[in-house]
C-alpha cells in the first residue's frame, strides 16, 4: 500500500480547521438569535423578568476614529429632577445607571422618564441621538420609534370607540371588517378582547411586515387583508402575543372612525394631551431630531447606523415619539383618563378596564390587561409594555395605584441581559422590598416537576415560513430538582432560572419574580409549560432543535471530509498515480454538488441567524431570500439520483464496497438535510404568499 500524499495530509488539516470554524459559527449563532434576530424581540411584548450584570469594560475608541465621542459622557440634557422629594435621590441614581452604560460601550443613546406620586420627577436624555453628529439626546426634542409601546395607543383608541359604543368589546371583529374576513375556523369567534389580550391565536409573521422609506406606502387595510395570517388555536385558550392582531384592532378604529388610525390618533389622543412631537410612521421629508438607529459592530463608537423604515403594521408599532410626549401619556393612565383641567381622555371606567387583569395562562401566572401586560415585582402590581424594533428599544412601566412609572427608550437594538438588568434596578430604585421568595410546596411537588421535564417550544411562533427558526433556536429545557424545584434553560442566559415550588401548585423564580405553571393537556395541544404570560409547546424528536444540531453538525462533518477527500484523491491521481476511482463520473459529481449546496445552505442559515439587523427577512421576501430558499429543494433533486445508486453500487470489488458504503453514507446526510429543511419551512412556497 502506498504512503498518503501530501495532498491528503494537507487536505485533512484543512478539513479539520473548517469543521472547527464552522462549530464556533454555529455557537456564534445561536448565541445571537437567543438575544434577538427574528425569534427574538421584534415588536416585543415584556419578557419574563430576568436580570444581569449591569457592569461591563469600557469600550475604547481608535484616536483615529472620527465617530468617536469625546472621553467624557455627554451632560445629561434635561436632567435636573421635577417637583419631587426624593428626584435628587432618583437622578443621581439614573444618572449614574444610564451614564455607566453608555460609557461601557452598550447604548449610543436614551432617553428616561420617572413618575412619582403624580408627578414627573426626572427627565432626561443621556449619550447621542446622532454620534456622527455628536448631537445629544434631548427628552423634549429627539424622537425615536417605541415599537410595540404603540400598542398602548391603540388600545386606548379601541376603547375610545368601545365606550362611544360604536363597538361591542364581545362581538365577532368580522362585525367591523367590510371589506375582509378572518376566517371562522374555530367555533369561537375572534373579538376585540381576543386582540387586545393577545388570545386570538393567529399564527405569527415576520416576513414582509416592514418595508423601504423608498416604497410605496400600502394602506394598512390592503396590507391586513392580503396577509392575513392563520388562526392556529382556539381563542380564549392562550396567549400569544400577535402583531398583526393589535394592528387588525387599530383597523377596528378606523372603519369606526372613517379616519385613517394615524389621522385618528394625531385627533383624538396626541392633541388633547399635548404630544405635539408625536406620529404615526415617520413623516416625509424626514425631519430634524429622529434619532439615529444602531446596532453594535460598526465604526460610529462601536455602533453601525441602519436606515429608517416603514412599519407597514402601523397601530402595533409604528410609533415616533419623544419621552416628554410618553410622559404625558403616562400620566393620563395614572390620572384614570383624566387631563388638563378635569376633561377627559377616556372615561375611568374604560381605565379601570384597560388596566384590570382579563387573561392568564394559568391561575397564579400574570398575564394580560386589555393592551398592557401585567406582573408582580417587589410585593407591587405593575402594568406596562416593551418594544423592539431595528435600532430601537423601548420599556414602559406603570404603578397606577402609587401613580408611578417609569419609560426607558434607547436608540439600539434590545439586548436581553442589558434591558432586563435596566428594569430591575428601576424596579428596585422605585418599589424597594426585601421579600424573599421561598418554597412551600404541595404534597405532589417533585411528581408534577418530574412530569414537567422536558423540551419547549414556544406556542408564539411562525409556523408557516422558516422564520420558525427564531423559535426553534429559543428553545427552553425544563428539567426537575430535589425538593419539587424546577431548572429552567434558556438560550441567552449564563445560567440556569431556578423555579421554587409553591401551595398552588405553580412554581416561582426568586431571582426574578417569574412565576411558571404546567399543564399536561395544555390548550389542548399536549402539554405546555408556562412562564406567565409566554407559554411554551412540548416538543419531541425531529422538533427538539438540539437534536437537530447534533445532526448538522455530523452532516457539515460528512459533507466537508467527503468533498476534502474526493478533491485530494482527483489530485492524486493526477500527481502521484493512484488507482482511478471507482465511483463514476456522473454519481460523483452530483454528490459533490449535492455536499457543496449542502455547505452552502448551513453556512447561509447560520449567517442569517446571526445578522443583527434583519431587513432582509422583515422587508422580503427578497429574490435573495428566495434563491437560499430554493437550494434545499434542488439538493433534494440530486439526492434522488444519489439514492439509486447507493442502492446499486459500484461493482464487486472490495474497493466498491467500500466505496458504496461511503458514498451511501454521504447520500444518508444529504437526505438528513433535506429533511431538515422540510421540517423548518426552508422551502420557496412559503414564501412566495408574503
Amino acid at each position: 500500500m502506498k504512503n498518503p500524499s501530501p495532498t491528503r495530509y494537507l487536505s485533512n488539516f484543512l478539513a479539520a480547521a473548517l469543521l472547527f470554524a464552522l462549530a464556533g459559527s454555529s455557537a456564534r449563532a445561536q448565541e445571537d438569535q437567543a438575544s434577538g434576530a427574528f425569534g427574538g424581540a421584534v415588536l416585543e411584548a415584556p419578557e419574563p423578568d430576568e436580570s444581569g450584570a449591569l457592569e461591563k469594560p469600557k469600550v475604547h475608541f481608535g484616536a483615529d476614529d472620527p465617530a468617536a465621542p469625546p472621553a467624557q459622557p455627554v451632560a445629561p440634557v434635561s436632567s435636573e429632577p421635577l417637583a419631587a422629594p426624593d428626584g435628587g435621590r432618583v437622578k443621581g441614581y439614573v444618572d449614574g445607571l444610564m451614564n455607566g452604560l453608555i460609557a461601557a460601550g452598550d447604548l449610543p443613546g436614551a432617553a428616561v422618564i420617572v413618575i412619582q406620586d403624580g408627578k414627573v420627577v426626572l427627565k432626561a436624555g443621556y449619550g447621542y441621538a446622532d454620534i456622527h453628529a455628536l448631537a445629544p439626546v434631548d427628552p423634549d426634542q429627539t424622537r425615536f420609534r417605541v415599537a410595540s409601546v404603540s400598542k398602548l395607543i391603540t388600545a386606548t383608541a379601541v376603547m375610545q370607540v368601545v365606550e362611544q359604543g360604536k363597538a361591542d368589546i364581545n362581538a365577532d371583529i368580522n362585525t367591523y371588517l367590510p371589506t375582509f374576513k378572518i376566517a371562522s375556523n374555530y367555533p369561537e369567534p375572534v373579538t376585540l378582547a381576543n386582540l387586545l389580550t393577545h388570545t386570538a391565536g393567529f399564527d405569527d409573521r415576520y416576513l414582509g411586515i416592514a418595508s423601504p422609506l423608498s416604497a410605496p406606502t400600502e394602506p394598512l387595510a390592503q396590507y391586513l387583508a392580503h396577509a392575513t395570517p392563520m388562526r392556529v388555536l382556539p381563542p380564549n385558550k392562550v396567549i400569544s402575543y400577535s402583531n398583526y392582531g393589535m394592528a387588525l384592532a387599530g383597523h377596528v378604529v378606523e372603519n369606526l372612525s372613517g379616519q385613517e388610525f394615524a389621522a385618528y390618533a394625531a385627533e383624538h389622543i396626541f392633541a388633547p394631551i399635548g404630544m405635539t412631537s408625536s406620529t404615526f410612521g415617520i413623516p416625509y421629508p424626514i425631519p430634524q431630531g429622529i434619532a439615529v438607529p444602531y446596532i453594535k459592530g460598526g465604526n460610529e463608537g462601536g455602533f453601525r447606523r441602519i436606515d429608517l423604515d416603514n412599519v407597514k403594521l402601523g397601530p402595533a408599532g409604528d410609533l415616533i415619539t419623544t419621552a416628554g410626549d410618553i410622559s404625558r401619556f403616562m400620566l393620563v393612565h395614572l390620572e384614570k383618563g383624566v387631563y388638563g383641567d378635569g376633561e377627559h381622555l377616556i372615561s375611568d371606567l374604560s381605565i379601570e378596564k384597560m388596566h384590570a387583569d382579563h387573561f392568564a395562562n394559568a391561575d397564579g401566572l400574570d398575564g394580560w390587561a386589555f393592551g398592557f401586560a401585567t406582573g408582580h415585582r417587589n410585593g407591587i402590581r405593575w402594568i406596562g409594555h416593551d418594544g423592539s424594533w431595528r435600532g430601537y428599544c423601548a420599556n414602559l412601566v406603570l404603578q397606577p395605584e402609587t401613580k408611578s412609572g417609569f419609560f426607558i427608550v434607547t436608540n439600539a437594538n434590545c439586548s436581553l441581559a442589558r434591558d432586563l438588568a435596566l428594569r430591575k434596578a428601576m424596579f428596585d430604585l422605585l418599589w424597594p422590598s426585601t421579600a424573599q421568595v421561598t418554597a412551600s410546596p404541595a404534597p405532589d411537588a417533585d411528581a408534577r416537576a418530574r412530569a414537567a421535564e422536558g423540551t419547549y417550544m414556544s406556542v408564539r411562533r411562525a409556523r408557516a415560513d422558516f422564520t420558525v427558526l427564531g423559535a426553534a433556536v429559543g428553545q427552553i429545557q425544563v428539567m426537575p430538582a430535589p425538593g419539587g424545584e424546577l431548572r429552567v434553560t434558556m438560550p441567552g442566559l449564563d445560567h440556569d432560572l431556578i423555579f421554587l415550588p409553591q401551595a398552588n401548585g405553580t412554581w416561582k423564580n426568586p431571582e426574578h419574580q417569574a412565576n411558571a405553571a404546567w399543564k399536561p393537556d395544555g390548550y389542548g395541544a399536549g402539554a405546555t409549560f408556562m412562564i406567565d404570560a409566554h407559554a411554551y409547546d412540548r416538543v419531541i424528536g425531529a422538533g427538539e432543535w438540539a437534536a437537530w444540531t447534533t445532526a448538522l453538525a455530523l452532516i457539515v462533518a460528512i459533507c466537508v471530509i467527503t468533498m476534502w477527500g474526493w478533491a485530494s484523491g482527483f489530485l492524486s491521481r493526477h500527481f502521484f498515480g493512484e488507482p482511478q476511482a471507482v465511483i463514476g463520473f456522473a454519481p460523483r459529481v452530483t454528490a459533490f454538488l449535492a455536499a457543496g449546496l449542502v455547505l452552502s445552505s448551513v453556512v447561509s442559515i447560520m449567517a442569517l441567524l446571526s445578522e443583527a439587523d434583519l431587513a432582509v427577512v422583515f422587508h422580503g421576501p427578497s429574490p435573495m431570500l428566495i434563491v437560499l430558499m430554493s437550494v434545499p429543494m434542488v439538493i433534494g433533486v440530486l439526492a434522488i439520483p444519489m439514492v439509486v445508486w447507493s442502492v446499486t453500487g459500484f461493482g464487486a470489488g472490495p474497493r466498491a464496497r467500500l466505496a458504496q458504503m461511503g458514498y451511501m453514507l454521504l447520500t444518508l446526510a444529504i437526505v438528513a438535510f433535506v429533511a431538515f429543511a422540510w421540517q423548518w419551512n426552508l422551502t420557496p412556497f412559503a414564501l412566495l404568499g408574503n
